[in-house]
């Protein structure tokens, strides 16, 4: 089910039982979810190999005691990450629907247990796999950072590809809030597929929402009496930030707005899990979106560092 890799994130201890997991936190590689086409299989595959390949060319493997100025503290004064590195969920190409079961198998015992999950996942049909754990186990809010709002209820009759995990998210009763941030473009949605988002009670703001009012509005307007699951993909973010992406659209969010997103979460001790999805290593420049991703998981670590454990239902 699980394969070790090496090197871990952030040279931390390895498993492959989530079982066995002691950390607040749990890195793990998902390398695809359900697709519409079998490219999509391969094309972020390799996303969370290349994320811990990053922190070690950009030595902060070695540096961890040392300042963190995204923090304003070191990054971890004992020197140990406060994780574990459970390696990739093993792929079955000639399977591939049965990387939803293999998920729920590591997922859930992590979730339970109140550790939160760290993914780097594959194409943008990743995200539900998160939420499903939390079902009977904890009201949450979902945070959304995307180009596109995949709201999509089917394509050709597939109901659970990349155009829809927004969608299936609101099909667990556990999710409270859902907001939507970064939309620019055109995508995958019609008018149907804005009305139906915003009935369905989704805050959906747009990438000039946010450069017009401030990521630091955006942030501070999260209700914080529950906790929040983030699926960030990759294209949320602008291609200057994140090159290596599939859908290519100018005018998203800096490194500083995600980060700004991100650690309100993680210093309010909000923060129940995150998915990355839609990295393609391949459309990447000089592994930039790596480095991206890794430093944006590194002040999550440093600014939440005992996470709030919910008492399992």
């Amino acid at each position: 089910m699980l394969s070790p890799s090496f090197p871990t994130f952030l040279g931390a201890e390895s498993s492959v039982d989530p079982a066995n997991v002691k950390t607040p936190y749990a890195f793990l590689g998902i390398p695809y979810g359900p697709s519409y086409e079998a490219w999509e299989l391969s094309a972020a595959a390799g996303g969370a190999d290349k994320v811990r390949a990053s922190a070690v060319a950009h030595a902060y493997t070695r540096f961890l005691t040392h300042w963190n100025f995204d923090i304003g503290e070191p990054q971890f004064e004992d020197g140990k990450p406060n994780l574990t590195d459970l390696g990739n969920i093993a792929a079955n190409v000639r399977d591939p629907e049965c990387i939803v079961a293999d998920a729920a198998a590591v997922l859930g015992p992590l979730v339970k247990a109140g550790i939160v999950p760290v993914v780097i996942g594959g194409m943008d049909s990743v995200p539900p796999m998160l939420i499903a754990p939390f079902e009977g186990q904890e009201e949450i809010n979902v945070l959304q950072i995307d180009a596109h709002i995949d709201f999509r209820d089917e394509i050709n009759g597939r109901r659970d590809g990349f155009s829809s995990p927004m969608r299936r998210t609101r099909d667990y009763s556990c999710v409270h809030d859902l907001v939507q941030v970064g939309a620019r473009a055109i995508g995958s949605a019609r008018r149907e597929e804005v009305e139906a988002a915003k009935k369905a009670g989704n805050r959906i703001v747009t990438v000039w929402d946010v450069y017009e009012n401030g990521a630091k509005s955006v942030a501070e307007s999260l209700d914080l009496s529950r906790r929040w699951v983030v699926s960030l993909d990759c294209d949320g973010m602008d291609p200057s930030v994140a090159p290596g992406v599939g859908a290519i659209e100018p005018g998203g969010l800096t490194f500083i707005q995600t980060a700004i997103l991100l650690n309100h979460l993680a210093r309010n001790n909000r923060l129940a899990g995150i998915v990355f999805t839609e990295y393609q290593p391949a459309r990447d420049i000089g592994d930039a979106t790596a480095h991206v991703i890794a430093r944006l998981i590194l002040n999550i670590l440093g600014l939440q560092r005992q996470p709030e454990r919910i008492k399992p239902k």
